[in-house]
């Protein structure tokens, strides 16, 4: 049997008590944060995958939380982005939608770009663009 090549998948997304502190009356921050981690939980299990988390805090310097991102980025070669709902569902988010996805393209630009919808099905999304990854005992 032949051995897969390893998957490494980065979710960036807000910070959830950036978000509870400043988007609590455009969003339901509790739910958002509920299911952006059950979303992650799909991804547990799953053979031949390693999936890690970042969030960031965007109201920090944009220097700041852009170099902070950008470190992540070079941590190792990703093969897949998940870019959050919460970076590009909120309209006053979109300078920072775009930092985040050139900056992406710029420092990692090998990496495939995925996205999530509202309820966030990480899996799905990863399985769009890997489909020989099959789910995990997490996600069944």
């Amino acid at each position: 049997m032949a051995t897969q090549q390893q998957v490494f998948i980065l979710t960036i997304g807000i910070d959830f008590d950036w978000a509870a502190a400043n988007l609590q009356e455009k969003i339901d921050t509790a739910a958002v944060r509920a299911a952006v981690m059950k979303g992650l939980k799909t991804l547990d299990g799953v053979e031949g995958l390693t999936h890690d988390l970042y969030l960031f805090i965007p109201d920090k310097e944009e220097r700041v939380y852009v170099g902070e991102i950008e470190q992540k980025l070079r941590e190792r070669s990703w093969d897949g982005i998940v870019v959050g709902w919460g970076v590009r569902a909120q309209p006053d988010m979109t300078e920072v939608f775009e930092r985040t996805v050139n900056l992406i393209k710029d420092v990692s630009p090998g990496s495939k770009l995925l996205f999530t919808g509202p309820a966030p099905d990480h899996f799905s999304a990863v399985k769009r663009n890997f489909p020989h990854l099959q789910p995990g005992k997490a996600a069944e």
